[in-house]
């Protein structure tokens, strides 16, 4: 293993190598938290939480989303497995749509909606896919077509909209050439 990668992998396990860590991690993975709720969930002191997350902000792990609120740094982890595991050969690299996919679909149905716009777009693009270009739809066929992937088909249905992947002009679609 290349020293570069050596020394990104020692700096992560470094900082996330303590339970609490861990902890605040999987805490922050979820949503922004602040530190006051933080200390309380994990019972200890606001100077100890504080503590960490400045250990966990140095190695780009974590970042203030307000005073003393944080979050998982999802950039952060994707550079990290970027520096330490990427073997050069892109070809075998998988794309956003694909890690999109596997994280939020079981294949055909959709698990849950992405918070994240890039990956909302991804997953707006997925369900486009289930149109063909120039082919105008009735509202009532989107929403039969797009049900099948998730029960909320007016949300999945707007985000095609609002993404650019679909056309509407009172209520027929059409899905846009060239967008997925």
């Amino acid at each position: 293993m290349e020293s570069e990668k050596i020394e990104a992998l020692i700096t992560f396990l470094q900082a996330a190598g303590q339970r609490e860590r861990l902890h605040i991690l999987g805490i922050l993975a979820e949503q922004a938290t602040a530190v006051p709720d933080l200390a309380r969930r994990l019972g200890v002191k606001e100077t100890a939480v504080v503590k960490h997350i400045n250990r966990l902000k140095q190695a780009n792990l974590v970042t203030e989303t307000a005073p003393y609120t944080y979050q998982l740094n999802q950039s952060g982890l994707e550079q990290l497995n970027h520096t330490v595991f990427h073997r050069g050969d892109s070809g075998h690299q998988e794309t956003l749509r694909q890690r999109v996919l596997r994280h939020y679909t079981d294949g055909s149905r959709l698990k849950q909606l992405p918070e994240n716009s890039a990956e909302l777009r991804e997953i707006a693009g997925w369900l486009a896919d289930l149109f063909e270009t120039g082919v105008e739809y009735p509202e009532k066929e989107v929403n039969a077509r797009v049900e099948q992937a998730h029960p909320d088909f007016a949300e999945l249905r707007r985000l095609m909209v609002d993404f650019g992947f679909m056309t509407r002009s009172w209520g027929v679609y059409q899905k846009v050439e060239n967008k997925a």
